[in-house]
């Protein structure tokens, strides 16, 4: 593989994050590690609608259980309203507590019927209540980011959406960012009026958001938190954690840790060539082995940035490297 060759390019995985057949053998004739899993389906939601919170004027939270990445449990969706005109962004559940509460907000907020769901991205656990509100309401329009329409389900009739769109709410209006990085395509939900920014897994309330191969993209990654870091928001709410209220600081910590991953796996380097295992070793050093998949992942997601920037190159003849400083 040289050393523009993608890294990873050949750990194919569907979107949402790792998944693996156990009894299936890689390229390589292994047999893959368990690993975390992110679900075709969501789990059963403990949300109620004791939990809803309310963001700002016309924003609430509720947060659904899922099947999610660890440290997480919840996913956040998001009910947004204006002049009785209501979106849900990130249905992430659709079992009846997840519906029950996702219609508590909406009751909470004076909508009786929803224009349409907004999706982050196609995540399983941004999706899973798709369908359950679109039995409910059968004309609800559904947009996701345009590069990851075939994702979603065809039934949907989802329209895609990019960078700049804007979305009428009654008398206000929703600016879409384009985010990538995480996912294939991302867009967070800019309400000006209110300098709240939706991000979806652009970051995380508390703690990091995976970037990882095969749709990770780090230096898209670290793009998107500069596009909204410069929003200039007030309020940061994401799917996966608290609201942040301390303005763009999320952001600028989610930069900061994955500038300083990057450092650390230059460092490691510093020793000579060495393979990801070995790399995955070093750098997170107490990581269980259930969570080894994800953690090489992200590293070879590093990997790929830094070899286009020809600052690292590819002496193996597998994703698994060797490795070694340029």
């Amino acid at each position: 593989m040289g050393r523009h060759r993608r890294p990873g390019a050949d750990r194919r995985s569907h979107v949402g994050g790792a998944r693996g057949d156990a009894r299936r053998r890689d390229h390589l004739g292994r047999r893959p590690r368990r690993r975390a899993r992110r679900p075709h389906s969501p789990a059963v939601s403990g949300a109620t609608a004791d939990a809803l919170e309310r963001v700002a004027d016309g924003v609430l939270r509720v947060p659904l259980r899922t099947q999610t990445l660890p440290p997480f449990t919840h996913t956040n969706a998001f009910v947004l309203a204006s002049d009785g005109v209501g979106v849900v962004v990130d249905p992430g559940a659709g079992d009846a507590t997840a519906v029950a509460a996702l219609r508590a907000a909406l009751d909470a907020a004076d909508v009786t019927a929803p224009k349409g769901v907004l999706l982050t991205h196609t995540h399983p656990d941004h999706v899973g209540g798709v369908d359950a509100l679109r039995s409910l309401w059968p004309d609800l329009q559904v947009w996701a980011p345009a590069a990851e329409l075939g994702r979603c389900d065809s039934a949907w009739g989802a329209i895609g959406v990019r960078h700049g769109r804007r979305l009428t709410l009654g008398g206000a209006v929703l600016t879409l960012v384009g985010t990538p990085g995480h996912a294939l395509d991302h867009v967070a939900v800019w309400w000006s009026a209110h300098r709240v920014l939706l991000a979806g897994d652009l970051v995380a309330g508390a703690g990091s958001i995976w970037v990882g191969v095969p749709d990770g993209d780090v230096s898209a990654y670290l793009a998107s938190l500069e596009r909204a870091a410069a929003l200039d928001p007030v309020i940061v709410a994401p799917a996966h954690g608290p609201v942040r209220r301390d303005g763009a600081t999320v952001l600028h910590e989610a930069r900061r840790h994955r500038l300083a991953r990057e450092a650390s796996l230059l460092e490691a380097l510093q020793d000579g060539p060495a393979r990801i295992g070995a790399l995955r070793a070093r750098l997170y050093p107490d990581l269980p082995e259930a969570a080894f998949d994800l953690a090489e992942r992200t590293l070879l997601a590093h990997l790929a940035k830094l070899m286009r920037e020809l600052r690292v190159m590819h002496v193996g003849s597998d994703a698994d490297g060797p490795y070694a400083l340029a």
